[in-house]
């Protein structure tokens, strides 16, 4: 038997194969891969798992780098797939690992080490991620709240009575970001300007300093990576100060904090009660930030 049929821990994606008189169905399609000790391995996944780790690829195929799309396990049985900048050297061992899996089934030892390597560099962006993810209730300190995190004081007169409750003098922490908002002409241009519900479930618009929402939403889409799930951002408060976090939610409750945003695009104000799914969201924000 050329290939062994089995998953074990990180794996490198090298390509699809077909192995004469197999009949798979239209939406499976059989992997090749080659792990950290440089055997071949081959196994029947999913079309769209195939797919989901090639789209992983997309920034570093178009900036033209080389690039290698790895599964990681992150847990006993999950693995996530991650793609990587590899160098130029490792990316010519990589094509020629292929070029040997396809045919032999093996790889010489002078290319063995070259799988390690580049799982290696996988493997370390994992934990880094993971470790971001932990680290992510860092706090902004209290002295940069005013620049970090500040309400804008000025509506158009149509926002006013969406923004601003006339029953509320403030609101309710924590928020939870629903939707990047066009500036207007208050906004700073350092600013970028937030659709948020806070936790009574009251719409706010918030005005964020953009190299602490950029860095964080470029954290949120490394952890949802990781995770292999959806999730949102919270702005949370403390004895601290304020701090941004992250929250996994349901495809449901994502589909009910759009309809919140739908509504809100529709008529400035919500009409109707917010939907379950969206008050789930909401209720475990106050709870986990309290």
């Amino acid at each position: 038997m050329l290939f062994q049929r089995h998953y074990h821990n990180d794996l490198i994606y090298l390509t699809s194969i077909q192995i004469a008189s197999e009949q798979l169905p239209h939406d499976k399609v059989r992997m090749l891969y080659c792990n950290s000790a440089g055997k071949i391995l081959t196994a029947i996944i999913e079309n769209a798992a195939y797919e989901r780790a090639k789209t992983e690829a997309d920034d570093l195929r178009r900036t033209k780098k080389n690039y290698a799309i790895l599964d990681i396990e992150t847990a006993p049985g999950t693995l996530v797939p991650l793609a990587i900048a590899i160098s130029p050297e490792q990316s010519s061992a990589l094509n020629l690992i292929t070029e040997h899996a396809i045919k032999k089934g093996a790889i010489p030892g002078v290319l063995k080490r070259y799988p390690k390597e580049i799982i290696g560099i996988g493997r370390f962006q994992c934990e880094e991620l993971k470790s971001q993810q932990e680290k992510a209730r860092n706090h902004i300190s209290s002295r940069k709240i005013p620049e970090a995190l500040q309400r804008l004081t000025y509506f158009p007169g149509d926002y006013m009575q969406v923004v601003a409750p006339l029953y509320k003098a403030e609101y309710r922490y924590p928020l939870v970001i629903l939707k990047h908002l066009a500036p207007d002409k208050n906004t700073p241009q350092n600013v970028h300007r937030f659709l948020t519900v806070d936790g009574e479930g009251d719409l706010v618009i918030i005005g964020i300093q953009r190299e602490i929402i950029d860095k964080a939403e470029e954290i949120l889409e490394q952890w949802k990576r990781v995770k292999n799930s959806d999730g949102c951002i919270i702005i949370y408060k403390d004895q601290d100060g304020l701090g941004i976090s992250y929250m996994e939610i349901s495809a449901l409750q994502r589909n009910a904090l759009e309809s919140v945003v739908q509504k809100f695009e529709e008529s400035r104000y919500l009409q109707d009660s917010i939907a379950s799914d969206a008050i789930t969201v909401i209720s475990r924000a106050t709870n986990y930030f309290q």
